[in-house]
């Protein structure tokens, strides 16, 4: 079965430019920009709908995680074909959504971090329904064999476990140095969670909870509090991992959970995105104003093109 959070990529390209309230689509093989969205406010993540019709996004409103100066309460949802937004979801109150995922039964999963919850929303009758956690989530990954939702704390050392069909937290998941970027494999079985005051990438079971893995991150090992993601190919072959103040980027071998290559990035690099041909990956450049394209296997940089200001989140599609 094909993650639906995780496709494979296509010909186009989709990101978020945060800042300048946009989202902005290119042609993956030229990387010349095709199309820009005007957005309600400042858009940070998206997911694509189970039927490939729409995009899903996350309207976080001004500000940062703990300073949320005008937070939102809107999930933007985004016409492909056409390539224009087509209207919002309104989950209930201002609460500041950020992740997004999808589940197995076409659920639209949303964090609340100002509400210390995730929310399941029915993008199809825009029904939302509150699932209280032992903390505030900023991003969530989900496990379709076992299902299970993860979701991170930036402000304590723990990941949620919740149980989708009960619509309850089950568990917590002790993550020393804190917890920042999650990722679950494609073929659902591994969690990856970034520390969040060390250059640490932890794995773990998702059946059972368990910690196989701590992997460091060579090339930025410091303990710098900062923003630290991680995204995992399509194919389950790579997991990228990026960290926000050291600017720079590891690509890992999934399968045997050790680093293969590294590099240097732009100013305060962000989310991944992945080609279709497997080989390269996307990176975006928040605070440059620039997406990087990569060689996974080698780590070596082989494109660039500029976005509207504040690029955080991209998928090849």
């Amino acid at each position: 079965m094909t993650d639906p959070n995780n496709r494979p990529g296509g010909p186009a390209l989709i990101l978020t430019a945060k800042s300048a309230n946009k989202v902005q689509f290119f042609d993956a093989g030229t990387l010349a920009q095709t199309g820009e969205i005007d957005m309600p406010a400042s858009t940070h993540e998206l997911i694509r709908s189970p039927d490939g019709t729409k995009f899903y996004g996350s309207v976080y409103g001004g500000g940062i995680f703990g300073k949320n100066t005008d937070p939102d309460r809107r999930i933007a949802v985004i016409d492909v074909a056409t390539r224009r937004f087509e209207r919002t979801i309104d989950v209930g109150a201002p609460v500041a959504p950020h992740s997004l995922m999808l589940d197995v039964n076409g659920t639209l999963w949303a964090t609340a971090e100002l509400d210390n919850a995730v929310l399941a929303i029915d993008p199809a009758t825009d029904k939302v329904e509150r699932v209280a956690l032992s903390g505030s989530p900023h991003w969530i990954a989900v496990s379709h064999p076992t299902g299970k939702l993860f979701a991170s704390f930036k402000t304590k050392e723990a990941v949620a476990v919740i149980d989708i069909a009960a619509r309850k937290q089950v568990a917590t998941i002790p993550i020393e140095h804190g917890a920042e970027g999650i990722a679950v494999s494609p073929d659902g079985w591994a969690l990856l969670v970034c520390a969040h005051r060390k250059g640490l990438v932890y794995a773990f079971d998702t059946r059972t909870n368990a910690l196989h893995h701590a992997m460091p991150i060579e090339g930025a090992p410091g303990t710098a509090n900062q923003l630290r993601r991680v995204r995992v190919s399509p194919d389950g072959r790579y997991a990228c991992v990026s960290s926000h103040v050291d600017n720079y980027a590891g690509v890992y071998d999934a399968y045997k959970f050790c680093q293969i290559s590294g590099f240097p990035t732009l100013k305060a690099p962000m989310g991944f995105g992945f080609s279709a041909d497997r080989r390269y990956a996307f990176l975006c450049c928040h605070d440059s104003a620039v997406t990087l394209e990569f060689d996974m296997a080698r780590g070596r940089v082989t494109r660039q093109f500029e976005t509207a200001a504040g690029c955080e989140f991209i998928i090849s599609y």
